[in-house]
């Protein structure tokens, strides 16, 4: 899907070390590490890839083959992850395009998170364009001249864009959360998509490209890292796929969580996202391969259960850590 936010915030805030979702301590995981970092990852450049739209650029590394993850090699990359919300019901708001309501009357109702622009097949169009086919009535002829059908889902009976009852356009993913989920594409049910407040994902882009060489798709298991000054690790799965030219987005829950975030924790609007989500520098490790591919039903806790079942195989977070520290980036 395309990405949410193109401005990535430079401003944070030192987070407490916290205790991983369901029990599983970050301390637990790095002590069941320290017999096997020493040894290191084999971190080495592979590849890079275009962010932020074609002006940066990330590089991206591989390391050696993992035996109790059937010898694959991991990837690893370090960027600022900025917001994506798609899949959640407030991404996209019929009366407020710009997602700024809330900001400037915050007891609104039908708030956004988003600015729908980034729901359009062109990006550059103006948003007067989206408020004249809302306004006609969503006519299909138009609106798909709008609108990018990929990300806004399309009514199966109407062939307009599906609406919620509450005012919000249904915001699709490229995963789903449940098996035959995908059949159900046209019934504007916005519950057969990832929730970006709920499940921690990333976005890779889509199409043939090295991650999909390295046999890495959706819902491959992923693990990110905060900077060793904070040092919140967040098991997360690939729950999405954006364009060619932009790498590294990441759900509102797993931005949340990296910057050490209460649970509950929502953005109130779109300014409120970028100021308080958008993480800073994150090393993101994928592991590839159908074996390490997280089975649906997609929730948190099986996400969460997932990730730090193949992070201990890996050899634990401190182990991440210092070969990032060791074959990488000293600073990290």
């Amino acid at each position: 899907m395309s990405d949410v936010f193109n401005q990535r915030t430079m401003e944070g805030c030192m987070i407490r070390k916290h205790v991983y979702r369901f029990g599983l301590s970050i301390s637990l995981m790095m002590s069941s590490a320290a017999s096997s970092y020493a040894a290191g990852c084999g971190f080495q450049l592979a590849f890079t890839r275009p962010d932020e739209r074609g002006t940066q650029t990330v590089k991206v590394y591989r390391g050696d083959p993992v035996p109790a993850l059937g010898n694959v090699r991991p990837l690893l990359f370090i960027v600022s992850h900025k917001v994506n919300t798609d899949g959640t019901k407030v991404s996209y708001g019929v009366k407020d395009p710009r997602g700024l309501l809330c900001r400037d009357q915050p007891n609104a109702n039908s708030c956004a998170i988003n600015h729908i622009g980034n729901a359009f097949n062109d990006p550059g169009r103006p948003v007067a364009d989206f408020e004249a086919v809302r306004d006609a009535g969503f006519p299909p002829n138009k609106s798909w001249q709008v609108l990018d059908p990929s990300i806004i889902e399309k009514d199966k009976n109407t062939g307009k864009p599906c609406v919620t009852p509450d005012g919000y356009l249904v915001s699709m993913t490229a995963e789903v959360v449940n098996d035959g989920g995908h059949a159900h594409e046209g019934d504007c049910d916005q519950t057969k998509y990832i929730d970006a407040l709920t499940v921690p994902a990333i976005v890779i882009p889509k199409g043939e490209n090295q991650f999909a060489a390295a046999d890495i798709g959706k819902r491959n298991i992923v693990v990110a890292f905060s900077s060793s000054a904070t040092k919140n690790v967040v098991p997360s799965i690939v729950g999405d796929t954006g364009p060619s030219n932009e790498l590294g987005e990441a759900t509102v829950a797993m931005n949340r969580m990296l910057n050490g975030l209460p649970d509950a924790e929502t953005p109130k609007h779109r300014d409120d996202a970028k100021a308080r989500f958008q993480a800073k520098a994150t090393a993101t490790l994928i592991f590839p391969g159908g074996a390490n591919r997280l089975a649906r039903p997609v929730t948190p806790q099986r996400v969460a259960e997932g990730g730090n079942d193949k992070l201990a195989k890996f050899g634990g977070a401190e182990k991440v850590y210092q070969c990032i520290h060791d074959e990488i980036n000293p600073n990290f």
